[in-house]
């Protein structure tokens, strides 16, 4: 056994240093079989009950909702029986496929139809050339399943929301911000993300910014890549609002509906899912997630709201 608290910080992700420190503050012992890889813990409470946990995910989910969590086709199912509003989504396996979404929408998307991250997915598709390279880009990023799904894009300029709930609660609402970069009136777009990553930026979830994926940018940005912005405006450059992708958070929570975090739980029981990740694009659900980081730089005390969320249901098991 190890002791997790003898783990160096900077091998850890920010929201399990929050959860340690936190577990530490409360007296726990935590224990980890091998010091890499997944953080699969053994907890033990100050009153001697043992508790074992999957990062964010705690003994109380099963292995069928986590399956369930992390089939987006099985979990678009689910949501479509509940009445959640949510894009419209096919499998596809080839261009042929997507002819009729494409149609109808003019621009869609094309995604594993499991992994998390951002991993595989190529968005702002118009031209049924452009289909056959996203799908196999799909599939080759799915770890499980194996296959690719098409959905319509959804208006760039729609909110992007995490909703974490824990223990069935609704807890916070977290906007998810897009990447972007500040214009100093020297360089151009592709140049201002360059200087980002070599400066304040580093490896995804080990700070509060993450690296922007330089590929996605050209890919986003296009023929504007050369575009030389003035000094002090912000100009986006990608087009995932992924943490994990170069964006940025700002709590929400006081600013969503009633209704939208009814919804929420609403969910997360029908899921069986005690801890929960909803992710909200406007009004629709596009995925949930089972095992969500519970750490949202958001620049003041909120930031760790779910980490101290998450502690307090393991303190009631």
């Amino acid at each position: 056994m190890i002791d997790f608290y003898s783990l160096p910080e900077e091998n850890l992700p920010m929201s399990m240093r929050f959860f340690r420190k936190m577990l530490h503050e409360r007296g726990w012992k935590v224990e980890k079989l091998t010091p890499k890889g997944a953080n699969d813990l053994i907890l033990t409470r100050p009153d001697g009950k043992e508790i074992r946990v999957a990062s964010s995910t705690p003994p109380t989910t099963s292995v069928f909702a986590l399956h369930l969590a992390d089939n987006k086709l099985a979990s678009y199912n689910l949501l479509e029986q509940l009445g959640v509003p949510q894009p419209e989504t096919l499998v596809v396996k080839s261009s042929e496929d997507t002819k009729q979404l494409l149609d109808k929408y003019g621009t869609i998307v094309i995604k594993p139809a499991d992994g998390a991250h951002g991993r595989g997915v190529t968005t702002g598709t118009t031209q049924l050339g452009q289909v056959e390279a996203a799908i196999q880009k799909a599939v080759e990023a799915s770890p499980a399943i194996k296959v690719a799904i098409a959905q319509p894009q959804l208006p760039l300029d729609a909110m992007e929301l995490r909703i974490i709930c824990i223990g069935y609660q609704f807890v916070e609402a977290i906007a998810r911000i897009p990447a972007q970069v500040t214009g100093d009136g020297k360089h151009n777009l592709i140049e201002l993300v360059d200087l980002e990553n070599a400066t304040i930026r580093t490896e995804p979830y080990k700070s509060d910014l993450a690296y922007i994926d330089r590929s996605v940018a050209l890919s986003f940005l296009g023929d504007c890549q050369g575009e030389i912005p003035a000094a002090g405006e912000k100009v986006r450059v990608i087009s995932s609002c992924n943490v994990g992708q170069g964006g940025t958070t700002k709590d929400y929570s006081n600013l969503i509906t009633d209704e939208m975090k009814l919804m929420s739980e609403k969910i997360a029981r029908a899921a069986e899912l005690p801890v929960i990740g909803i992710d909200f694009y406007g009004d629709q659900v596009i995925e949930f997630n089972a095992c969500p980081s519970l750490y949202y730089p958001t620049g003041d005390a909120t930031a760790i709201k779910a980490v101290a969320a998450y502690v307090d249901y393991l303190e009631r098991l």
